[in-house]
């Protein structure tokens, strides 16, 4: 990382943090302070970590054990998702009405975020319980497109 700060510290810090926002959960500012001390950016203070959670648009939301969690709630670009997030999924399947996500217990909510993020023309909406995601597609006559929309969102091959 000491390469990428060089050119422009703080934009590469932005980044780093929106990745890291992004891939895991962290519930203080004190956390994600360490994580980006670990990546390699130095003298990382905790106003700074506010004004980059400010910046990125953060806001902290409760997960699905009720701790409350920073999430990024404004996106101009896609999230690429880690094989990480995919391995925390069970299977992904429809029943000709809705798409169906099942997900290791308390991964629901965090896939049906990476879900919303950005919209698409096949999915409606998702419902995200604790270990099942529930994907409405926008017209079940297209269920199929949607399941693979959902499919490459996640990074679940077919």
């Amino acid at each position: 990382m000491h390469g990428a700060m060089d050119v422009c510290p703080e934009e590469s810090m932005t980044t780093a943090c929106k990745r890291l926002l992004q891939q895991q959960s962290f519930s203080t500012q004190e956390e994600v302070r360490h994580s980006l001390i670990e990546m390699g950016f130095e003298d990382v203070s905790q106003s700074t970590v506010s004004r980059l959670l400010s910046r990125l648009g953060v806001a902290k939301v409760p997960n699905a054990y009720g701790k409350k969690v920073y999430c990024l709630t404004v996106e101009n670009e896609p999230v690429q998702v880690s094989s990480s997030i995919a391995s925390q999924i069970e299977f992904i399947t429809h029943n000709q009405l809705v798409v169906v996500v099942k997900t290791h217990p308390g991964g629901a909510q965090l896939v049906a975020r990476l879900i919303d993020i950005q919209p698409h023309a096949e999915i409606l909406g998702t419902v995200g319980g604790n270990d099942t995601v529930m994907v409405a597609p926008r017209d079940i006559s297209r269920i199929d497109e949607c399941e693979k929309v959902v499919r490459t969102r996640l990074g679940v091959p077919a």
